[in-house]
């Protein structure tokens, strides 16, 4: 492998915090904790930087929150590691970019795909009132979740796109990606 190569591709993508592993709750705070300097560092809009440090830190807890949902000896038997996540954030010069991966239940791909497929149809002037009826509406998980995250981060990307993909791993099992825009010029 080619590790100048690698890191001069890191570099060039400007990515701010590239993670993959195994997550919990002190490395969910210090990943938090680190993006937050490292937005310090590199936005002078403080709109931007307030929205982004929003959307990464509703992105980074779902997945923490989520990644116990997958049943854990199917993974290990083909190699994965269901809780391993995929964390990657970047600064373009225009905008914002999010990627996250995780492992879901192949059951719940279908629900998860509906949720982006109405959020993606509302404009973005609609998705606080789409907010507001799943907040009266939504009844809690075991997790304190409503099913509100995906919302609340369309409404602070201004209505950007949610860009997601489901590949099948087993036939029990779905790797989900998620990716995130935030313009840098709100």
């Amino acid at each position: 492998m080619d590790y100048l190569r690698s890191y001069k591709n890191i570099y060039d993508q400007n990515i701010i915090l590239m993670y993959k592993g195994e997550l919990t709750f002190d490395l969910v705070t210090s990943m938090i904790a680190t993006l937050e300097e490292r937005l310090e560092e590199l936005e002078e809009n403080r709109k931007v930087k307030k929205k982004f440090y929003n959307v990464a830190t509703e992105c980074i807890q779902n997945l923490y929150y989520h990644l116990d949902e997958v049943n854990t000896d199917e993974i290990k038997i083909n190699s994965y590691d269901s809780r391993s996540a995929l964390i990657m954030i970047a600064a373009r010069k225009r905008f914002y970019s999010l990627q996250t991966g995780n492992y879901i239940p192949a059951d719940k791909t279908e629900e998860v795909q509906k949720r982006l497929d109405d959020i993606n149809s509302v404009e973005a002037d609609g998705l606080r009132a789409l907010y507001k009826k799943a907040l009266n509406e939504q009844e809690f998980s075991d997790k304190g979740t409503g099913g509100l995250g995906f919302i609340d981060i369309a409404r602070k990307t201004g209505g950007q796109k949610l860009r997601y993909k489901f590949q099948p791993v087993t036939e029990n099992v779905s790797y989900f990606t998620l990716q995130v825009r935030l313009p840098r010029d709100i």
